[in-house]
């Protein structure tokens, strides 16, 4: 699972590069679905924006569901875009019942004060926030270093930081 930071002053600009980059009427960019040279033009474009991205890996065995490794990933992420000073964060929504359980999570951690109740998280469908598109990029990128692939994440290393979870 991936955030990707931005200042307020350049999120415009950055939302303006990314919708560029989308090929004909595709809603959203979308990594799994470019191909490799398209892949790379992305990582570069990525590469020269003022962005940082913090990446929450959690490699786990065969039985541990899938569903609690992203929550403890999700929970990790929330932690350190908190402690990065950001105060508004958009999750890419995924179904009203799946966001749900993002939510519950959401009001445990403030619960347990480890997440100030003053920490702004929406969540979205990735079409409509092109940010969202940077985080998968980078999140893409990550895991497909992991798989050896290094070629995009090799680009973006600088501005991203990867957090593996036990």
């Amino acid at each position: 699972m991936a955030a990707v930071i931005v200042d307020s002053a350049d999120q415009d600009d950055i939302r303006i590069t990314l919708e560029s980059l989308r090929l004909g009427k595709s809603p959203r960019l979308h990594w799994r679905d470019e191909s490799p040279a398209r892949q790379l033009i992305i990582a570069e474009r990525l590469a020269s924006m003022p962005i940082r991205g913090i990446v929450t890996v959690h490699l786990h065995s065969r039985d541990i569901r899938t569903e609690r490794a992203r929550r403890r990933c999700l929970e990790r992420l929330l932690t350190e875009v908190d402690h990065a000073e950001v105060t508004t964060v958009a999750i890419e929504s995924r179904s009203p019942e799946q966001d749900h359980l993002d939510r519950g999570l959401l009001t445990g951690l403030r619960m347990a004060h480890i997440l100030p109740k003053n920490l702004t998280v929406t969540w979205r469908p990735s079409v409509s926030e092109p940010l969202l598109w940077a985080a998968d990029a980078v999140v893409s990128a990550t895991t497909w270093w992991l798989d050896g692939r290094t070629r995009y994440y090799d680009l973006l290393a600088e501005q991203v930081r990867m957090i593996c979870l036990e």
